[in-house]
């Protein structure tokens, strides 16, 4: 299996399992949002696209007055779309990206459970979009958590959360985006330590 710039003694799931985050709110990845729309104000931005946008609590909590579109997988997309249908929503498919212009395009805590990462990324790279807030847990800070909390941890994987294909290290996670997309920003979140926000542009042709 190919390693994604993470350590060759690395073991990577290879069966995905989807997560049904229909029920969560603002419990996890706040902060990813909140740096968007921090992101938002200070550019004037207005168009808003959210790969992976789970109960969607987050994307109308801030961004509830400007344009956004959310992507979800079925059965999600299909809840999320009867819970707020003056909101427009649509099924994530890396076959057809949306034709619309964005200011912003925000991934959250999605890549990891991907078997094949560089499929979103090669999805992200066909939309248009200004900058690119992507995020994923810390595997360094989340074990050294999951280990306080006393739960048994494969240090070299695979993740302890079995929804997660593979986690990255702070490293190993802006290695492997600077091959795909400039690297504006990279930081641990204040309040939810454990997840990594990366900020981006595309790569100049």
């Amino acid at each position: 299996m190919k390693s994604y710039c993470i350590k060759d003694e690395y073991v990577h799931r290879d069966e995905y399992v989807q997560y049904d985050n229909t029920p969560q709110t603002d419990k996890f990845q706040d902060e990813v949002y909140a740096a968007a729309r921090q992101i938002c104000n200070q550019n004037n931005f207005e168009k808003i696209a959210d790969i992976g946008c789970g109960s969607a609590y987050k994307l109308l909590k801030y961004f509830r007055d400007k344009d956004f579109l959310g992507l979800e997988l079925e059965p999600n997309l299909s809840y999320i779309k009867k819970k707020y249908p003056l909101f427009k929503f649509a099924l994530s498919d890396f076959n057809n990206p949306p034709e619309d212009n964005f200011d912003i395009l925000i991934c959250s805590d999605v890549i990891e459970h991907l078997i094949e990462p560089d499929e979103l990324i090669e999805f992200i790279k066909k939309i248009n979009w200004k900058c690119l807030v992507l995020s994923t847990p810390d595997r360094d800070i989340i074990q050294k958590l999951q280990k306080g909390f006393g739960w048994d941890v494969e240090e070299n994987g695979p993740p302890h959360n079995e929804h997660h294909i593979r986690e990255w290290t702070s490293k190993e996670f802006y290695d492997y985006v600077s091959q795909h997309f400039n690297i504006v920003d990279h930081f641990c979140a204040p309040i939810q330590k454990e997840c990594q926000i990366i900020i981006a542009t595309k790569h100049n042709k």
